[in-house]
């Protein structure tokens, strides 16, 4: 019964504050909270300005041509030896472009790998099941590259979970720049081709 008691004093205290909170004339906003505002700018501008100010590294490219030749530069001037592919089509593609990469998790230094979509008012990366990144990316590694298209940049989460509701994913991943970058990866890169 005590048990029972401690709950009732927490339901009640919980409903008073809600009550307070609509007598402050708050009472509204949870109503409209879910409504957001037109982007001020492209949602590509949006995205790599959030993107950067969480510490992530954003580059775009014109052409998957021009992201070849940033991507071997990079691994130039950085000395990347060994990449490895979260995925094995991207592996492929890469391969084809003579950018030879490993699929294997462990001791990944380096990684590579594409994503769902990129949330434009969080600066989020959405990573889900479909990618092929589940059976290979068992940790985050220091260094991390996505790549996606423009055209994979959506407003908000909600219309990533629209377009995912026909056939959703084992599983979905939202990785969102700043503590993550500090705790986990070191740097992360990301690749935005045109179209």
């Amino acid at each position: 019964m005590k048990g029972s008691s401690e709950k009732e004093k927490v339901l009640k205290l919980l409903r008073s504050a809600l009550l307070d909170k609509e007598d402050e004339g708050n009472g509204t906003f949870v109503a409209s909270s879910c409504n957001y505002y037109p982007l001020d700018d492209e949602p590509i501008m949006v995205f790599a300005e959030k993107f950067v100010s969480g510490k992530g590294k954003f580059v775009y490219c014109e052409s998957e041509e021009e992201f070849i030749g940033k991507l071997k530069n990079l691994r130039a001037y950085r000395q990347w030896n060994k990449i490895v592919a979260f995925s094995p089509s991207l592996q492929t593609y890469l391969s084809n472009y003579e950018i030879h990469t490993e699929i294997d998790d462990e001791n990944t230094t380096v990684g590579i790998g594409l994503c769902h979509s990129l949330i434009a008012r969080t600066g989020s990366i959405i990573l889900t099941s479909a990618q092929g990144v589940g059976k290979h990316l068992k940790h985050f590694p220091p260094i991390m590259i996505v790549v996606a298209f423009e055209s994979q940049i959506q407003d908000s989460y909600k219309q990533t979970l629209e377009q995912l509701s026909g056939t959703p994913p084992q599983w979905l991943l939202s990785i969102k720049t700043g503590e993550l970058i500090e705790e986990e990866i070191r740097e992360l890169y990301m690749f935005v081709i045109s179209g």
